[in-house]
């Protein structure tokens, strides 16, 4: 592949996981100019907390591209925990790609834990007690108005 070519075809991945950051409802991201190389870091600009760097290589150096990721997010003034390394499977076609992210372990586990939150939590006891006062109003309302 000619480097032309190969440049396009990184810039065509980026506009993908731009477009599907967007269509999965986490607000307007677009690819950066320069992919990175200018004043602003990562491939992607979004608005998740990770700073994304994309690849779509026919083979890989996993931990030089990791190592891109992490410094990449310490440069542009993230946390250098929350990277994120965006990777397309080159056996899939381009179309329909096989996309598949990596993040750091402990992220991953923040990020689990903060799914596994309640999402309807036990009211603290003020709240408890302002639901039952307002229990006991309303039943006093209705003895009220069916009379």
């Amino acid at each position: 592949m000619k480097p032309k070519s190969a440049i396009e075809k990184g810039k065509r991945f980026e506009k993908f996981i731009a477009h599907e950051i967007e269509l999965a409802g986490f607000g307007l991201a677009k690819r950066e100019d320069g992919s990175g190389s200018g004043k602003r870091k990562g491939d992607i600009a979004c608005n998740l907390d990770f700073l994304i760097e994309a690849k779509n290589h026919k083979k890989l150096n996993w931990w030089q591209s990791i190592d891109q990721s992490k410094s990449q997010a310490e440069i542009g003034n993230f946390n250098p925990d929350k990277w994120m390394l965006v990777v397309r499977d080159p056996r899939t076609p381009e179309d329909n790609p096989g996309v598949y992210a990596m993040i750091d372990f402990w992220q991953m586990l923040e990020l689990l834990k903060r799914s596994k939150e309640p999402k309807i939590k036990k009211p603290d006891r003020e709240t408890a007690y302002t639901i039952r006062n307002l229990i006991v109003w309303l039943k006093k309302l209705e003895k009220t108005l069916i009379k």
